[in-house]
C-alpha cells in the first residue's frame, strides 16, 4: 500500500484530494490513480476542478436540487406552527390526519423541529417530580380518586371468597395532598354502595370539621358511578356527590393511567394484603383489613413522596388536622343500606334511584 493511500484514511477529504491533484499535475493521471488506489475519472474529475476554482474547487459540492417544485412554501410552514401550538402533543401523522394537510408527514415532521415546536418526552422520574410538587400544593382533601376493584381475580384472596363468604368488590378512594386511602366493601357493583361509600366517607370528613363542599371526586366512567344506559341522566353516584355539593370528575374513556394514585393502591392492597393474608372468618377478615388501613395511612412510607406516611405528610402541611381523620374503618356497605334508608334516603331494590340528602 502507497503512503499517499494510507493518508487518505487518516486526513481529511480535503487533503486527500489535493495531495492526489499535486501528483498528478507534477507526473501524470495514470500514476495518480495507482498511488491512491482510484479511478483515473476520479482523477480528472479533482484535477479539473482544481484547475477551474483552485482549492474550492476540491470541496464537496451540495446535493441538494436546485429546484424543489413541491416544496413547503413560507405560508404553509406559518400555518402548521400556528396548528402545532393547538396540539403540542401530536405527532406529525395524526396532525396530517386530523387537519387533512397535503403535505407529507415528514415534511411536517421538519418544520416542528425546524421551528423547535417537538416537545421533548418526559423521563418517568420527571414526570413523578411533577405531579409531587403539584399535590404538595394541594389543599387537604381537595382533590381525591375513587374506584372499584374486582377481588375475585386473586388467585390466594378467591377460595376465602367463595368459602367464607368475603366480599367481591373494594370501593376505594385515595386522597391527593397527602396520600391516605378509605376503603370499604360490597358483594355487587352498582350504583348502590358507591353512594354508600362516598356518604360513608363525606360523614366521616364532616365529623372532623372538614368541609366537603367543593371537594373534587374523580372517578373513571364505570356504571357504578356514571348512567351508560341514559348519559344525560345522572346516577345516583351523582346525585349524591350533587347532594353533598362535592364536585364529580369524569377521567376520558380509555385514559385509566389518569387514576393513577388510586390504581396504585389497588396495586400494593392486592400485593402487601390480600395475596399474603389467610382468614379464619369474615371478622376476621374485616380486622386484618381494617389493620392494614392503618398501617397503610399511619405507618407505610411512600417513596414518592419523600419517604414519608400519609399521617407524616398531614401533621408538616395541615398541622392543624387532627391526625384521627386518616383513621377511617373498612366496612361492609350492605350494612349501612337501612342506616341511610331511615336518615332520609329512598333505596329501592338494589339500586339507589334518587337520593336526598336530608
Amino acid at each position: 500500500m502507497g503512503y499517499y493511500w494510507f493518508m487518505k484514511h487518516l486526513s481529511n477529504k480535503f487533503d486527500y484530494r489535493l495531495k492526489m491533484v499535486q501528483w498528478a499535475k507534477a507526473k501524470d493521471i495514470s500514476s495518480a490513480s495507482r498511488e491512491f488506489k482510484t479511478t483515473r475519472k476520479t482523477v480528472r474529475k479533482w484535477l479539473r476542478r482544481y484547475e477551474q476554482n483552485e482549492f474550492a474547487g476540491l470541496k464537496d459540492l451540495s446535493r441538494a436540487p436546485k429546484n424543489i417544485p413541491h416544496k413547503m412554501s413560507k405560508e404553509s410552514e406559518a400555518e402548521i406552527a400556528v396548528l402545532k401550538e393547538t396540539h403540542p402533543g401530536w405527532g406529525a401523522i395524526r396532525f396530517k390526519d386530523h387537519y387533512g394537510r397535503q403535505e407529507g408527514h415528514s415534511a411536517i415532521h421538519r418544520v416542528m423541529q425546524q421551528k423547535g415546536l417537538i416537545r421533548k418526552k418526559k423521563r418517568r422520574w420527571q414526570r413523578r417530580k411533577e405531579l409531587g410538587e403539584l399535590k404538595a400544593k394541594l389543599k387537604f382533601f381537595e382533590k381525591s380518586q375513587i374506584d372499584t376493584k374486582d377481588l375475585s381475580d386473586i388467585y390466594k384472596y378467591w377460595p376465602f371468597m367463595r368459602r367464607i363468604g368475603l366480599p367481591r368488590y373494594q370501593y376505594g378512594l385515595r386522597e391527593l395532598s397527602v396520600g391516605a386511602t378509605f376503603y370499604g366493601y360490597a358483594n355487587e357493583n352498582n350504583s348502590t354502595y358507591s353512594s354508600i361509600f362516598a356518604m360513608y366517607v363525606a360523614d366521616h370528613l364532616k365529623s372532623y370539621g372538614i368541609n366537603v363542599e367543593g371537594l373534587k371526586w374523580q372517578t373513571d366512567n364505570g356504571p357504578e358511578f356514571v348512567n351508560p344506559t341514559a348519559p344525560n341522566t345522572k346516577s345516583a353516584f351523582e346525585k349524591m356527590l350533587g347532594g353533598l355539593k362535592i364536585e364529580h370528575g369524569r377521567i376520558p374513556p380509555r385514559h385509566s393511567w389518569l387514576q393513577g394514585d388510586i390504581e396504585a393502591f389497588n396495586r400494593l392492597i392486592e400485593d402487601e394484603f390480600y395475596d399474603i393474608e389467610d382468614y379464619e372468618n369474615g371478622i376476621d377478615f374485616m380486622g386484618k383489613s381494617y389493620a392494614y388501613q392503618l398501617f397503610f395511612n399511619y405507618v407505610r412510607k411512600n417513596r414518592n413522596r419523600g419517604r414519608k406516611a400519609p399521617v407524616e405528610i398531614l401533621q408538616e402541611r395541615f398541622p392543624s388536622v387532627d391526625p384521627g381523620v386518616l383513621n377511617l374503618p373498612p366496612i361492609r356497605l350492605e350494612s349501612l343500606l337501612d342506616f341511610y334508608r331511615k336518615g332520609g334516603y329512598h333505596v329501592p331494590g338494589s339500586t339507589l334511584v334518587e337520593i336526598h340528602p336530608g
